[in-house]
């Protein structure tokens, strides 16, 4: 008969333990782990609580609906859903599920780092576990108006069978909308104009994800499928010369399905089989009332997505382990739109696209763990893409890309650690820029246009890494990139009109410093708190297509930088923090015009109070510091920065409002 243990007493089990002394990570090769009575400190209550609190681990969701994973797997795995957050899976993990958790560097035992240098892993127990939550919270904005949501989730264990039920509605206000003003002045001395605009706007999502899981055929198989229907609605008062109205109604829905299935085999081999489907469908119809008349703009696209790929591991020795794989992608974006002038007019249809990526991509790489001290990593993929649209011919191009990659991981000392990559990378081709400047209304334009293809780059990259006091972790890394085919505006001159298009522009160059440190602030008679500085430098060189001058690459951050700090007080079952950071700005430019966007500091503050070992209440405060968000934009005659003089300037500048979240989360 089996025995199951009531989550409960787990978590009695793991604060009896923390009480006794305090949790010791286990090291291994390449490798530390932390048990579920090291996070009691810091009363944890989900897998994601536990991930955020590792020393010297810093959390990346990564961008699932491009691709890219998140730097958090799970039995070694990483989900098979793209719609999904990463963070709201591991949230949905109750720390009574948690065996322990692995921090991994340099591809320790095996582990498909996916491109990062250290990874972390969820071990879950192999038991009985049924466990609930629901969370209520709300926005509250300066006005005292609300923005309710709600979630709730369900998770059940038996034996090999696994099921989880996640339910959610959420509403949150549009934080970029605010109390604007835009003022433009002309080249030429006229009088300046100044605009006044006032704008709100509520994004409103539902959501509804099911996952299985069970054993079969002597491996294991998940399902998991996701429906997301959303709403976004806005609206901005346009108090100029003439007042107008502009309005936004947009609504869409995201589905999903996927299957997994992986199995141990013969001599230490295993496999892993994916397929994922997946579809987005959006319409919007943008509006602008003024003197009694209103337009609209509608437009509406259809994307969808389908996945196989296949994996084999094999352990070939001792610390060796060989992995080769093939993964088959189709990517299809429709869009059509049309304008309507007036009410008694007929809508007008304008300009779509429709765009079909096919891509197959093999890979064969060898890690290798030579001892506690030392781990290599080698690789190579092998992609093969062709890009058909609604403006290219029917064969579409197709092109080979091969993408190396290797990776060393020293640990001179178990507290020091040196990492060195080297790598080439393809990037995806954006659906509108391969689709929507095509010259899709003068098919004559696009036959002189060259093909647009990816962006490539060679990345080498060194980090040391230094881990102290237990929590404390110090990091530095330099990046630098070589990148051929930058994709970004090019102008297509003839002798009447100048034509601003997507393609590649050529090659440039660009380096990355990033510095972190974790510092615990226990000796500063603040226990249990850790102070994070994070810092980001960036430097790029590239030549403007249409200037033939040396700049950035478009939309480059040159420093970004971020200080945070939390205390956790088990004694007050209170946990606090705040964060502030410095914004962004960056510069795009065009064939006609430089435009340049940024964003001052955002300032967050949180408390987290547990009236009850299953209740957690969290206020947050939120955009402390007001910030100003301003977009500026130099625009030259003739719609062409080459020997043109500069035709307006024109600066915008939103005021956004500090608000407030509370929530309410307890767990069954």
């Amino acid at each position: 008969m089996r025995h199951t243990i009531p989550a409960r007493h787990i978590v009695l089990l793991a604060c009896t333990l923390a009480a006794g002394g305090r949790a010791i990570a286990a090291e291994t090769a390449g490798a530390q782990s932390y048990v579920p009575a090291y996070f009691a400190q810091f009363q944890a209550n989900s897998a994601m609580d536990m991930v955020s609190r590792l020393p010297g681990f810093s959390f990346e969701g990564g961008n699932p609906g491009r691709g890219t994973a998140g730097n958090v797997l799970i039995n070694g795995k990483r989900p098979t859903s793209k719609t999904e957050p990463l963070s709201d899976v591991l949230g949905r993990i109750p720390v009574a599920a948690v065996e322990r958790i692995e921090v991994i560097n340099g591809g320790a035992g095996g582990i498909d780092m996916q491109g990062y240098t250290t990874v972390s892993n969820v071990v879950l127990k192999p038991m009985d576990l049924v466990s609930a939550s629901t969370t209520a919270s709300s926005t509250v904005m300066p006005d005292g108006s609300l923005q309710p949501s709600a979630e709730g989730n369900y998770n059940l264990k038996r034996g090999d069978k696994s099921i989880n039920v996640a339910l959610a509605w959420r509403r949150s206000p549009d934080g970029g909308l605010g109390h604007s003003q835009r003022t433009t002045t002309y080249a030429d001395h006229s009088p300046s104009t100044e605009v006044t605009l006032e704008g709100a706007g509520v994004n409103e999502s539902k959501s509804v994800k099911l996952n299985y899981g069970q054993d079969l055929l002597d491996g294991q198989i998940s399902w998991n499928g996701a429906l997301n229907p959303w709403t976004y609605q806005s609206h901005i008062v346009n108090d100029g010369a003439t007042r107008g109205l502009n309005s936004n109604d947009n609504a869409g829905r995201n589905v999903e399905q996927g299957l997994a299935y992986s199995r141990d085999l013969a001599h230490g081999a295993s496999m892993d089989l994916k397929a994922l489907y997946r579809t987005a469908e959006f319409e919007g119809d943008s509006a602008f009332a003024a003197n009694g008349v209103t337009s609209h703009s509608t437009s509406a696209t259809t994307a969808s997505e389908h996945i196989l790929a296949g994996q084999l591991t094999l352990q070939a020795g001792d610390g060796v382990v060989i992995r080769g794989g093939i993964e088959r992608a189709v990517n299809t974006n429709d869009n059509s739109n049309a304008y309507q002038s007036n009410a008694a007019s007929a809508a007008v249809p304008g300009v779509g696209a429709w765009v079909q990526e096919s891509r197959v991509e093999g890979q064969l790489s060898s890690a290798w763990q030579v001892d506690s001290k030392l781990s290599a990593e080698a690789g190579l993929k092998l992609e093969h893409s062709s890009l058909n649209t609604s403006a290219s011919q029917s064969d579409g191009k197709a092109y080979v890309y091969p993408k190396p990659r290797l990776r060393l991981s020293l640990s001179p000392m178990p507290a020091l650690q040196l990492r060195l990559r080297m790598e080439r990378e393809v990037s995806q081709i954006n659906f509108w820029d391969a689709a929507g400047y095509y010259g899709m209304a003068d098919k004559s334009l696009r036959a002189d246009y060259p093909d647009l293809v990816p962006a490539k780059t060679w990345l080498c990259e060194g980090a040391l890494e230094y881990r102290f006091a237990d929590r404390g972790a110090a990091m530095l890394s330099y990046t630098q990139a070589h990148i051929s085919d930058v994709i970004d505006r090019m102008p297509i001159r003839s002798a009447t009109t100048t034509v601003d298009a997507a393609g590649n522009i050529g090659d440039a160059s660009a380096d990355t410093v990033t510095g972190m440190l974790n510092l615990p602030t226990d000796s500063l008679a603040l226990p249990q708190g850790l102070l994070k500085l994070s810092t980001t430098w960036r430097s790029s060189s590239v030549t403007d297509p249409t200037t033939l001058a040396t700049r950035r690459l478009s939309g480059e951050q040159a420093l970004a930088w971020r200080v945070e700090f939390s205390q956790d007080l088990p004694a007050q079952r209170t946990a606090w923090g705040f964060s502030v950071d410095n914004g962004w700005s960056n510069d795009n430019w065009q064939v006609g015009e430089r435009d340049t966007s940024s964003g001052s500091g955002w300032a967050r503050a949180f408390i987290n109070y547990r009236p009850a070992n299953n209740l957690m209440l969290t206020l947050e405060l939120n955009n402390l510091a007001s910030r100003s968000i301003t977009y500026d934009r130099l625009h030259y005659a003739g719609n062409d920065r080459f020997a043109s003089n500069l035709d307006f300037t024109e600066h915008n500048i939103t005021r956004t409002q500090p608000f407030a979240m509370l929530r309410l989360r307890r767990d069954w």
